[in-house]
């Protein structure tokens, strides 16, 4: 019987539960770079995020899987409009923490039950015998607990993202949507498969539902959506006006 193989979750190629026995001469490099994301369209946020967010990148929702909000960052696959030739994110924009976590990650162990923070080793800032080590002596430097401990952070709060959006689907908030955009250069792009608040359900809640909502932190996360939809329009300004332009 063939096996199939684990699928990687965004950015990461070779994930490794850190070790100091394997990985102890392992160094992160201190200066930040961001070319592991240019090619992505969208990445994952959590509900505690989207206000921040919001002010820079449209906010969607995934059609399938746990339909989690994800800031949208390019309007075609394998495009970042954030993200230039050296790997520098735009500076004065909100960087997800999906993405600033990177390149540590939680995986769940074989029993299931419990977290092990891993590194990719294809990672671009993980060097040998250089940077800032993540081990010295046998112990964690405070490089691996900070990235424990913003790993650890990143999973509660897409904890509760998950619940939020298992109520927004409770009251029938989320309809997809599609939109088509005009660019610079006088095409158009079309825009589909991803979900939006249903402003209209949302003006037709009982007190209770909305009471609910707000009881449960959802409110944020539902008027952040709604206030990024002008970051389409400018997504779309950030593209040249013809091929020969320049960005």
């Amino acid at each position: 019987m063939s096996q199939t193989q684990p699928v990687m979750p965004l950015f990461y190629e070779r994930p490794e539960a850190l070790q100091p026995e394997r990985h102890g001469s392992l160094g992160l490099k201190t200066e930040a770079e961001f070319s592991f994301a240019s090619r992505a369209v969208s990445v994952p946020i959590s509900a505690a995020e989207a206000p921040f967010a919001a002010r820079h990148y449209p906010i969607v929702f995934a059609t399938a899987g746990e339909f989690l909000p994800l800031a949208v960052l390019g309007l075609s696959n394998g495009e970042n409009l954030f993200v230039d030739a050296a790997g520098t994110w735009e500076p004065g924009t909100y960087i997800p923490s999906y993405v600033r976590r990177y390149p540590f990650v939680f995986a769940t162990g074989e029993d299931q039950g419990r977290l092990t923070l891993c590194v990719d080793r294809a990672a671009g800032r993980i060097i040998e015998d250089g940077g800032e080590r993540l081990f010295e002596d046998g112990k964690p430097t405070k490089v691996t607990d900070n990235a424990l401990e913003f790993c650890a952070a990143f999973e509660r709060e897409i904890a509760a993202t998950r619940k939020i959006v298992e109520l927004l689907r409770k009251h029938d908030l989320l309809t997809e949507n599609q939109a088509t955009l005009t660019l610079p250069s006088g095409s158009k792009v079309a825009l589909k498969d991803f979900m939006v608040i249903d402003t209209a359900a949302v003006d037709k809640l009982s007190d209770d539902g909305f009471a609910e909502l707000r009881h449960n932190g959802a409110l944020p996360l539902v008027f952040a959506q709604i206030a990024s939809l002008p970051g389409w329009g400018d997504l779309a300004r950030r593209l040249p006006a013809s091929p020969g332009s320049p960005g």
